[in-house]
């Protein structure tokens, strides 16, 4: 059975995708369609070419060659002139250094009053959005006809996320 598989690897520095042709086709084209409003716009394409007897292929983007180093990107699958795949995948250091700052703020905390109340509040709200945007993206990636309600569901998680984190910036963002 064919497949593709995308992965953030390399402290968000790549998008990793493996895969096996649908088709038989030598080579696919991905393009990388960005989901949520945190910094960019538009697409980026890329060649998987796959090889051996099983028509298997990796690719590495740089994330810098994306629209937006940050965010939910739908990536399609072309072989021969034909849509045969659809998968989400989401960047989000830029969450994941808001988390450690927040985490920080709360190890400093000696006391337990209000404010270290507060950090540790909107700490749990950033990763439960995060973790409920992954499960979005895990239920889009399942199906084999794409559900845009799982992908709108991530983008938005994302971005409430992204939102909250605004004002809690770490990691010299």
């Amino acid at each position: 059975m064919a497949y593709f598989n995308p992965k953030v690897i390399s402290n968000c520095t790549y998008v990793y995708v493996s895969g096996e042709s649908y088709t038989g086709a030598n080579s696919a084209t991905l393009t990388f369609e960005l989901l949520t409003g945190s910094g960019g716009s538009g697409s980026h394409s890329a060649t998987i070419n796959y090889g051996g007897t099983n028509l298997t292929g990796t690719v590495m983007i740089a994330i810098s060659d994306l629209p937006s180093a940050h965010g939910v990107y739908e990536i399609t699958v072309v072989e021969n002139g034909t849509e045969v795949a659809k998968k989400l995948v989401m960047i989000h250091c830029d969450i994941d250094c808001c988390l450690v700052k927040l985490t920080d703020e709360l190890l400093a905390c000696e006391c337990d009053c209000a404010k270290c109340a507060t950090s540790l509040a909107k700490a749990q709200k950033i990763f439960l959005l995060l973790d409920s945007a992954h499960t979005a993206i895990d239920q889009f990636n399942k199906n084999s006809t794409s559900n845009s309600g799982y992908a709108l569901d991530a983008a938005n998680k994302y971005n409430k996320a992204k939102e909250m984190c605004d004002a809690s910036c770490g990691c010299n963002c």
